[in-house]
């Protein structure tokens, strides 16, 4: 048992070397191809919906008198598709609109070591869609998505925020590309 936690530790923390010299962030998953993009087109606007933080991340950031929350990400995002044009919907406008649109973030955060931490964040877009198995049925679906994982310590904070902007600064192009008025 103590090996396996051994090797466990050891590979966290050739990851977390990996990542540092690769500079701390590491691509790992876009979904973000023409036929994604294609699944923006006429989209009018979109809800913005955060999932919450991870508590650990959150403790530390109160400690060090870092802002981080899931209002603050949210007001990020929301004024960042304003300013790009993009039409966000509140709650009730997107149960209104057929396809439900949503652009759905989440920052996510895992404590490997006191004061460092692996991150994924993830933007993706999430509307109704029919399965082909069962015709007429609905769910909601991702149909565009892009992420990126990396390696911080607690007093790099910016760095989500940052990291958050380039992923969005990719759906805006993407929505773009297919959304030309």
């Amino acid at each position: 048992m103590k090996k396996n936690l051994r090797f466990g530790r050891l590979t966290l923390q050739i990851v977390a070397v990996i990542a540092f010299v690769t500079g701390f962030v590491l691509p790992v998953h876009a979904f973000d191809a023409e036929v994604s993009r294609e699944t923006l087109k006429g989209l009018a606007g979109f809800y913005v919906l955060i999932e919450e933080l991870n508590p650990n991340i959150a403790k530390y950031a109160n400690v060090q008198k870092n802002d981080i929350s899931t209002q603050r990400l949210k007001s990020q995002v929301e004024n960042r598709l304003r300013a790009a044009g993009i039409q966000v919907l509140s709650w009730d406008e997107m149960m209104k609109t057929p396809e439900r649109p949503m652009l759905y973030v989440s920052v996510n955060t895992h404590e490997y070591e006191k004061f460092w931490y692996a991150y994924d964040i993830r933007v993706e877009v999430r509307q109704l869609v029919t399965l082909v198995i069962q015709p007429g049925k609905l769910i909601n679906g991702a149909t565009w998505s892009v992420n990126m994982t990396g390696v911080m310590n607690i007093g790099q904070l910016q760095t989500l925020y940052d990291n958050l902007g380039l992923l969005l600064d990719r759906f805006i192009q993407a929505y773009k590309a297919v959304n030309r008025k």
